[in-house]
């Protein structure tokens, strides 16, 4: 019996059923995704709830400038920007390819997990 307990784990995690089927809800999954999915974690740059700001980097322009880059907001993105985006498919509002994030981790996320982190953030609007 013990052995079966310590087996339930590693049977659920490598379960390829959908988040409906498990004891998380998809929005408790995509918290838990989006602040530990592959790497770094997406509130790094994006804040704890998606709306960004967080500075990533000071740099200088050519020109001697100081710059800060800020992590976007993605609260208001749609499934399939967020889907794109994290594909490098990501085109802006005249449909023109945007180059790749250069700083964007690619995590190689299923469809299921970003649909959990949509969810997470839409979900989490206070």
């Amino acid at each position: 019996m013990r052995l079966i307990l310590l087996l339930l784990p590693i049977f659920l995690i490598s379960d390829n059923s959908t988040t409906r089927d498990s004891f998380l809800s998809d929005i408790e999954y995509g918290k838990m995704l989006y602040n530990n999915p592959r790497g770094i974690p997406c509130s790094k740059c994006h804040g704890k709830r998606g709306k960004g700001g967080h500075k990533i980097a000071k740099y200088y322009d050519k020109y001697g400038n100081p710059k800060l880059l800020k992590g976007s907001n993605i609260t208001k993105y749609s499934l399939k920007e967020l889907k794109d985006s994290l594909s490098n498919r990501f085109k802006n509002r005249q449909n023109h390819r945007i180059v790749r994030h250069r700083i964007m981790p690619i995590y190689y996320l299923t469809d299921e997990e970003i649909r959990a982190i949509y969810l997470y953030l839409k979900g989490n609007k206070k």
